[in-house]
């Protein structure tokens, strides 16, 4: 089974937080894209991940900031140097981008030297030969192919030079003498505009040093017609390019054979620099939801002090709410919660989930502090219809259940989130109950939610509860508005010690939010509770 399903990372919320892990380079985006988790036996390469990431967060952030603006300003090069590893003769475009990253590289590796906590494993190697090849190219980060790249392409280009300003020359003399004797001069391309009304037009179009370059309805233009001279100046400059164009080739043809000698540097640079951006964007993360070193221990447990949520909490932050930070301590194979809805069992769930997640991706945990044995896997029931195999909510969370269940002597994390609700009450206690029995045994840690009483007796397993709306009486008299917003001011989401048994939140919130005395009066005689108690207790 793989460490976390799509369906189970979406649930928790993990999916939410590798969008806010944001590397800048495209070496960065890739690495991050192969992320993968640290399961049982990588202890020591987490607990190297998670210090590393600490250490960097003490640093400067102005140092930070000059680092980051220099990773977003690079650009993909493997594919260059890929395609001159099969043979491809580059071009300048291509140098012009090497040199670039040569640039940049060398800059980044400058900076990264004063960050005293960085492992020299890290240390971006420059391809200094590389760096020599494209000097002559121009200083700084752009790229030309110089006459200093080659003795015969410099001789070849000053020759053509000449020879162009030659022929510039005789056509500008041609020019001045049709000038002269026609009174009409040329523009600043070359070409002698004259209208077809003209009496000079015919003169014009008779002379033999002169051609029709364009015709309109009112105007001719004219250029001049190369003499025999001008012929052989072009024909010359002609062969000029073709050797200049060939002598090009050879230059671009052998900085990419130092490419391909370069390639291990320049490839290792390349995952140098993305594993130092992803880090870098572990960081950034950090700072924004908060964070705590995990401790790694041995026993199966997970606990979590002052765990806050960064997707719920940034939900609630958009209704000027905030999240009540999560206590928990999973230190038995089973720990049940019970309570009624609206009590954040399901919050709690994925929180644990989310924590051991980003933990094992090598992320701190936005905690107090977070101690945990590492899992091979996180389950997170499932408890949607799949209109596709004809099954119910019920058929859907089973079906999962029969594959997942036999696991339990892997080092998973169940998070089972009111299972069996989908069917009758009676058959759902009982189904539950089998399966906390069940999941006793073995290896996995098992974190389960539900409103089914009868867990109570069960031994071997922790029982916690939503504190919930204890004390409502009390504190109803400080809210003005009966509504949602009011209700989560009043909840207490703390995890509290429980013995299993069900609290009586469910009728506390129907009392609260308005609904009829008389049926709110009924359902406790029915439950056994006198009603002026709903709201005491």
């Amino acid at each position: 089974m793989a460490f976390i399903e799509q369906a189970t990372a979406e649930r928790i919320g993990l999916n939410w937080v590798l969008g806010k892990l944001r590397p800048l380079s495209p070496y960065g985006k890739l690495l991050k894209t192969r992320m993968t988790t640290a399961g049982p036996g990588c202890e020591e390469w987490l607990a190297a991940e998670w210090h590393l990431v600490s250490e960097l967060l003490g640093q400067q952030q102005d140092l930070f900031l000059d680092i980051e603006m220099r990773l977003e300003a690079l650009r993909e090069i493997r594919g260059t140097v890929k395609r001159a590893c099969q043979g491809y003769v580059l071009e300048d475009i291509d140098f012009f981008e090497l040199k670039r990253f040569l640039d940049l590289s060398r800059q980044l590796a400058e900076r990264l030297e004063e960050i005293q906590s960085l492992p020299s494993r890290l240390t971006i190697p420059i391809a200094a030969i590389m760096v020599s090849a494209l000097a002559p190219g121009g200083a700084g980060e752009g790229f030309y192919l110089a006459d200093s790249f080659s003795a015969c392409l410099g001789n070849f280009r000053d020759e053509q030079r000449k020879l162009k300003a030659r022929l510039s020359t005789v056509r500008q003399e041609l020019q001045e003498r049709i000038t002269l004797e026609t009174g009409k001069s040329f523009n600043h391309l070359g070409h002698l505009r004259v209208k077809k009304l003209d009496p000079l037009c015919k003169d014009l179009e008779n002379r033999k040093d002169l051609i029709v370059a364009a015709e309109g309805y009112a105007e001719i233009e004219f250029i001049v017609r190369d003499n025999a001279a001008m012929v052989g100046l072009a024909s010359t400059i002609s062969d000029l390019e073709e050797k200049i164009q060939e002598e090009e080739y050879k230059v671009r043809a052998e900085l990419s054979k130092v490419v391909v000698k370069q390639r291990r540097l320049l490839l290792a640079a390349c995952r140098r620099i993305g594993r130092i951006d992803l880090l870098l964007a572990k960081c950034r993360l950090a700072r924004k939801t908060g964070w705590c070193v995990p401790e790694l221990v041995d026993q199966p447990q997970l606990v979590l002090e002052e765990f806050v949520n960064p997707e719920v909490n940034s939900y609630l932050a958009r209704e000027d709410r905030s999240f009540q930070p999560l206590s928990l301590s999973l230190l038995r194979s089973v720990t049940v919660i019970t309570g009624a809805n609206m009590g954040g069992k399901s919050v709690a769930l994925r929180s644990a989930g989310l924590a051991v997640a980003m933990a094992q991706m090598g992320l701190l945990v936005p905690a107090k502090a977070c101690s945990l044995s590492l899992r091979d896997f996180i389950y997170y029931s499932q408890q949607e219809e799949s209109p596709r195999q004809g099954l119910s909510t019920f058929g859907t969370e089973i079906h999962a259940l029969a594959k997942v269940l036999p696991l339990r002597g892997q080092k998973g994390l169940y998070l089972l989130d009111e299972p069996a609700r989908g069917t009758n009450p009676w058959e759902g206690a009982a189904l539950v109950k089998s399966i906390v029995i069940w999941l006793m045994t073995g290896d996995s840690i098992t974190l389960a939610a539900t409103h089914f009483p009868g867990l109570s007796q069960v031994a071997g397993i922790d029982h916690l509860q939503v504190a919930g709306l204890t004390g409502l009486a009390a504190k109803i008299q400080e809210i003005k508005a009966q509504d949602l917003k009011s209700l989560h001011q009043l909840m207490d989401y703390s995890l509290v010690p429980g013995k299993g048994e069900i609290p009586r939140d469910a009728l506390r919130v129907a009392a609260f939010l308005g609904l009829a005395p008389e049926i709110v009066e009924n359902a406790s005689q029915e439950l056994g509770i006198a009603p002026q108690e709903v709201l005491d207790k």
